[in-house]
């Protein structure tokens, strides 16, 4: 296993990689928003790496850096952390940007946001820690 693979706690096989192809990534950094190219078969540490935001010696941004995925649905997850946590700071970082996103992505403003996952199985969805309603409830409001 390399060293993003021991810190999310599973090694990312063929099953992983299709899933990491089925959705698309995005990210908060510095404030600013960032969405990968679709269909990337890899994890946002890997992603990360590739922008030069973090190395494997020096990953602590992994904490910080608020990312996310939009799924087949259209429906949003955010978190921060290889445990895919969500708390205040995450919220603060991720709303203000949820419009660009929506319109970035073209999503459907009836698609769901979520809030940190509880680590399941590898390769499989895992549920949310929390579940915030539709985009279209969501626009233009600061979370705080």
């Amino acid at each position: 296993m390399d060293t993003f693979e021991k810190k999310y706690g599973f090694k990312e096989d063929e099953k992983i990689k299709a899933f990491h192809r089925s959705r698309r990534l995005f990210a908060i950094y510095n404030d600013k928003l960032f969405v990968a190219e679709p269909a990337l078969p890899y994890s946002h540490a890997s992603w990360f790496e590739k922008e030069g935001w973090i190395t494997k010696e020096n990953d602590s941004l992994m904490n910080k850096i608020v990312r996310g995925i939009v799924d087949d649905k259209e429906d949003i997850y955010f978190y921060v952390g290889y445990d895919f946590n969500v708390n205040s700071e995450a919220e603060s970082s991720f709303f203000p940007h949820l419009n660009e996103l929506s319109e970035r992505l073209k999503l459907n403003n009836e698609a769901k946001i979520f809030g940190g996952l509880i680590k399941g199985d590898p390769g499989k969805k895992w549920p949310a820690i929390k579940k915030y309603g539709r985009i279209k409830d969501n626009l233009n409001i600061k979370k705080s």
